[in-house]
């Protein structure tokens, strides 16, 4: 019996000194505190992780995009109406990859200006090229119009158009004065021995 009474005695002053401790630390208490004040910044955390993972797959969905893939199709040019107006070129923009480009500026050795225009008349500072997509430039509509003529395109010439793209950098192309793909590979090949540079006139 006294035995029992003394292990009692021992075992409450055991638990009086684990509560002691306890209480020393910051006990349940405190810990519950702690939980209190960090609860809510660690949902603020996990949050934050979510967030910056969908970033991170956002941007590697990007950076996998294949890049603009352009080709330039049925080019052509109006017979000019009179011998010192502008002229009129429109052609097809394919863009087979996966990114979108812009058409900044187009060049030709046969005039000293090319505008980038609108079906009412308006400059555009760039045309966009959506991805896997193709944009037409037609009479009415967005179009090429050449000015400053160094010499009068006539029926049947040949007008070398370097086309300068954002992403895809400069194409050339040859259009025809006339129908679309009217062109033969020789004349293709000849007006290539004059690139950059007018033409003999025939």
């Amino acid at each position: 019996m006294e035995t029992d009474e003394a292990e009692l005695a021992a075992l409450e002053e055991e638990a009086a000194a684990l509560e002691a401790r306890a209480a020393r630390r910051g006990g349940l208490p405190g810990a519950r505190r702690a939980l209190l004040v960090q609860g809510p910044l660690v949902a603020l955390l996990a949050c934050v992780l979510l967030l910056v993972g969908h970033v991170g797959r956002g941007d590697a969905s990007a950076a996998t995009a294949s890049p603009a893939k352009l080709a330039l199709l049925s080019p052509y040019l109006d017979p000019p109406k009179q011998a010192s107006g502008p002229v009129e070129a429109y052609l097809s923009l394919r863009n087979g990859g996966g990114s979108a480009d812009r058409l900044l500026d187009v060049s030709t050795p046969w005039a000293t200006t090319v505008r980038l225009v609108d079906g009412s008349g308006r400059t555009q500072p760039w045309i966009g090229v959506p991805a896997d997509a193709t944009l037409s430039l037609h009479p009415g509509g967005l179009h090429l119009e050449l000015s400053g003529l160094r010499r009068t395109p006539a029926l049947h010439d040949v007008i070398q158009l370097d086309l300068t793209f954002a992403q895809s950098g400069t194409v050339h192309v040859w259009a025809p004065v006339g129908p679309a793909n009217s062109l033969t590979v020789e004349e293709v090949m000849h007006a290539m021995d004059y690139m950059d540079r007018l033409p003999p006139q025939k």
